[in-house]
């Protein structure tokens, strides 16, 4: 068998030189039609643009053929490096700019075995790719101007801020797929490996001995190393299987503005505008005061002071690209640490409307709400909203496991009534006693020891 070296096609440098020059000429016609649309007509650009978009996924199909090729190219080079590392003791992670990204998950102590516990890890690897450029174009400014001359004149306004590229940034970067990754929680040691979205996801099981030398109060920590030898600590918050409350909480429309409904409102609150949190409403004491009564912080926080052993864990469609800015918002909002179980968005989709509206959002959650079910027996309290499929999910859940849902609380965000054929539909079979419709958080109640109504 001939070296890999020996057997490669070098004929891809010449094709991927041919299509840069392409995506160069092709992002220089766009700059000038975005630069002169006053200058030319509406259907000379709308006519230029279809054709240059149709003409980029030609490109884009045949560059795709390519990637065989291009994972040959990056065995090579990891080959020079190491030989490199070998010869002339040559640092190589100056040549990498690979990250990794841990989400904070759960342990929980094995229901049949008091010695042992399983730990949930889940961490994304990835390193930034120049393919991914849009066209060489500042990412802000091509989303801004795109967004703003495809939507309505009327929604521009929604648009007038600066596009975060801090927000973008993880959405433009290449999965680093079938990365071995070496997990180490105290003495214990396993070898996992990444799939083809960079992302790994796996249930260790650890002695109990292990985990009380590791934890602090209800939380342990765990380092990921990578091929790069770059450590990253994760975060594993412990719950007790046996006895408890568990908050199953949506994220978007539930306790964080977003508009789903809205494709450009939904657009501004994720890549415009501050995180805001769902806020409360106000009443008017006298003419010159007035006091919020609670928001959806003052809620969670209420719910965390007042009920025993009560644990929160954050199930979400919403990308976890998107999760260290989520993270940050929950801090800064004094929202209760919990856990964090999202989506891993793949341009494939083709826009963060689809993907948070798609089939795969209600079987990611029915997913985990089956796993946190399986796993304790614990009592659960679901929360969220009208935009999604969240009402659905939730009673489908709870005919599945009557005892275990202590209560439903669905946020109305679209003007319905409570009682809504759509929400007797959805919870058809469950005492009405069990699920509440709000539109306010101070119509939820703080004690979770009774049903809701």
């Amino acid at each position: 068998m001939s070296h890999p070296i020996h057997s490669f096609d070098w004929s891809l440098v010449y094709s991927s030189f041919v299509i840069k020059v392409i995506y160069i000429f092709i992002r220089y016609l766009l700059l000038f039609l975005f630069h002169h649309c006053n200058q030319v007509s509406s259907f000379t650009i709308s006519l230029m643009v279809t054709y240059s978009i149709i003409f980029l996924l030609f490109l884009t199909i045949i560059d795709s053929q390519n990637l065989s090729q291009d994972l040959q190219t990056r065995h090579i080079w990891h080959t020079i490096l190491d030989k490199l590392t070998d010869k002339f003791n040559v640092d190589n992670r100056h040549f990498d700019k690979e990250e990794m990204l841990l989400f904070t998950d759960v342990g929980f102590q094995s229901l049949d075995n008091n010695n042992t516990w399983q730990i949930m890890v889940h961490g994304w690897k990835y390193q930034n790719n120049q393919h991914k450029d849009w066209l060489g174009f500042s990412t802000s400014l091509w989303l801004e101007r795109l967004a703003k001359n495809l939507v309505n004149q009327n929604d521009t306004l929604y648009l007038n801020g600066s596009i975060n590229r801090d927000r973008l940034r993880s959405f433009f970067v290449t999965d680093d797929s079938n990365e071995v990754i070496t997990i180490q929680i105290g003495n214990k040691k396993q070898l996992l490996q990444t799939d083809n979205y960079g992302e790994f996801y796996e249930q260790i099981q650890v002695i109990n001995d292990d985990i009380q030398q590791q934890r602090t109060g209800d939380v342990i920590t765990y380092e990921a190393i990578g091929d790069d030898e770059k450590n990253s600590t994760g975060i594993i918050r412990l719950i007790e299987p046996r006895q408890g409350i568990s908050i199953i909480s949506d994220i978007d429309d539930t306790i964080k503005i977003s508009e789903v409904l809205d494709k450009v409102r939904l657009l501004a609150n994720t890549f415009i505008f501050p995180f805001k949190p769902v806020p409360g409403k106000y009443i008017i004491f006298n003419r010159f005061s007035l006091s919020c009564i609670i928001g959806m912080p003052d809620l969670y926080q209420q719910w965390q002071e007042k009920n025993k052993n009560c644990t929160f864990h954050y199930l979400s469609g919403m990308p976890d690209q998107l999760y260290t800015l989520t993270q940050e918002f929950i801090n800064i909002n004094k929202f209760p640490d919990g856990s964090f179980h999202m989506r891993h968005f793949g341009w494939a989709v083709g826009s963060l409307f689809d993907f948070l509206h798609s089939q795969s959002t209600f079987i990611h959650k029915m997913s985990y709400l089956r796993f946190f079910l399986l796993h304790t027996i614990r009592d659960y309290v679901l929360i969220g909203d009208s935009g999604e499929k969240d009402p659905e999910i939730y009673g489908t859940i709870t005919r599945e496991y009557p005892e275990r849902v202590r209560a439903i609380f669905i946020r109305a965000i679209k003007g319905e009534s409570f009682d809504d054929q759509r929400f007797l539909d959805a919870f058809q079979g469950i005492p009405k006693e069990k699920w509440l419709i709000f539109n306010d958080p101070k119509q939820v109640p703080i004690d979770l020891s009774r049903s809701p109504r």
